[in-house]
């Protein structure tokens, strides 16, 4: 019945987008133009069924013509690839790590003088006003450079089943401890507190949960890494500060993140080492786990595969309080939350100003409240113009833990959370001690920095890239 329901109003929601998108913007006819656009949307049938009808409704109010390529593998290598032989799309999406290798490569248009004019789509204030503060900031490289507008921000939440938890007697923990307790109850009552899903890297909650420990007890080395000043520590600053010693895995601040998840592994099926992610939702989904952890965008599955068989929950990853370690921040941190799908214009459309007139109205279209909500709706992506009213089902995932300062273990490279992750499993199955952990992540990252040095030029002499 809910999934009939919720077809339902992705049917409405796409009548009503073809029917009132456009009667804030002006009339526009950009015939005889075709952009070339380029997104990862994989397989996802409702996502891909919004997008066309999204394109289709611009194509028609517009005359434009949009050539739509939704490279669902190694997107990244066909980017390269198109951008290297000077056929790189003229709009395309991508994170803000990937957005801002481009920008620094030259293939990337500078949104900074469209943020501060309206966007036709959300009229009545400067388009930067339309970010929350703590996108803004992130998508500001420097004072006069933005590499594109985004749309949307993945939050992630530990999902927990409020029947099972009832029958346990406990209630939402707010610190580390206090989740160890819940943990342990649960189990008492006969449940398995957590799905935790690490048979890959790909399968997240190592790295997830590993990179909120990490920053929440690691967080007053922040002011030696960043050199900026952002409060955010990006990767040239994460490569100066493990070269010259600053940043290192071994730390005693470091290690604890470690010891936390090993106790916490004793409440996740004893299968973890082989389990993906998609066994742990379907796990949680059969009631057989308390808990599994998730983006925002499997709320819907949830929901429509639980058919209100219980009440689903969510929470952020507990605090690690001061009374556990003094030098904790006393704060969660959260997952995600940083600017996704950000959209970017191909630097080649300044040669043509009509074209780049058109991509520029199609980003801002892309990003407009209407189009943001559609998605909202539909898939449950969190929509980051500020005019957009969050839908009541998601409030409990708005951020309210600090950021994400320091990325430790993504947005380096895949290599390194093969690393980061094989290293885990050995660690969590007892065949390497804390220490040898520790000793391995060092080792693997001096490997993988050097790498990265080496592709991009960084060395010693030109400051590990920030004097470039």
């Amino acid at each position: 019945m809910k999934t009939i329901s919720r077809f339902l109003i992705l049917t409405l929601i796409l009548s009503l987008l073809a029917g009132s998108a456009w009667a804030e913007a002006p009339k526009k006819d950009y015939s005889g133009i075709t952009l070339v656009f380029a997104q990862d949307l994989g397989t996802d049938e409702k996502a891909n069924a919004v997008t066309a009808q999204v394109i289709k409704d611009y194509e028609e109010a517009t005359g434009i013509t949009i050539q739509f390529n939704n490279i669902s593998a190694d997107y990244r290598t066909w980017l390269a690839t198109q951008f290297a032989a000077g056929k790189g799309p003229d709009v395309y999406s991508g994170i803000l790590y990937d957005m801002t290798v481009d920008y620094d490569a030259g293939y990337l248009y500078n949104f900074a003088d469209l943020y501060s004019a309206p966007s036709a789509y959300d009229p009545g204030q400067p388009w930067k006003d339309t970010l929350p503060e703590y996108i803004l900031q992130r998508m500001y490289l420097s004072e006069d450079v933005v590499p594109g507008y985004p749309t949307t921000s993945q939050v992630v939440r530990i999902f927990y089943n409020q029947d099972m938890f009832n029958k346990a007697g406990v209630s939402v923990p707010q610190t580390w401890e206090e989740y160890m307790v819940v943990c342990q109850k649960l189990k008492d009552a006969g449940f398995v507190p957590f799905g935790f899903p690490n048979a890959g890297y790909g399968d997240l909650s190592w790295l997830w949960f590993s990179n909120s420990l990490s920053n929440q007890l690691n967080h007053q080395q922040l002011k030696d890494i960043d050199v900026s000043g952002n409060t955010y520590a990006e990767l040239k600053e994460i490569v100066k500060a493990f070269k010259e010693g600053t940043l290192s895995f071994e730390s005693d601040h470091l290690k604890p993140t470690f010891e936390l998840l090993k106790e916490f592994s004793q409440y996740w099926t004893s299968d973890y080492n082989g389990l993906d992610q998609s066994t742990a939702f379907d796990m949680f989904k059969r009631g057989e786990v308390a808990m599994v952890q998730g983006m925002s965008t499997v709320l819907t599955s949830f929901t429509d595969a639980i058919a209100g068989a219980f009440e689903i929950g969510v929470m952020p990853v507990p605090a690690v309080s001061k009374d556990q370690y003094d030098f904790a921040m006393g704060q969660s941190v959260v997952l995600g939350g940083q600017p996704d799908i950000i959209f970017g214009i191909n630097k080649a459309c300044e040669a043509d100003a009509k074209k780049l007139e058109a991509a520029i109205d199609f980003v801002q279209y892309m990003g407009s409240p209407k189009v943001q909500l559609a998605f909202t709706e539909a898939i449950d992506r969190l929509p980051l113009a500020t005019s957009t009213v969050l839908p009541e089902r998601l409030k409990g995932f708005i951020i309210v833990e600090d950021a994400l300062r320091v990325a430790y273990y993504t947005g380096i490279s895949n290599e390194w959370r093969d690393y980061f992750h094989r290293g885990g499993q050995m660690f969590l199955e007892g065949s390497m001690s804390l220490d040898e952990y520790a000793s391995y992540l060092n080792e693997s990252f001096d490997t993988v920095v050097d790498q990265i040095m080496a592709d991009n030029g960084w060395t010693k002499d030109n400051n590990y890239g920030l004097d470039q």
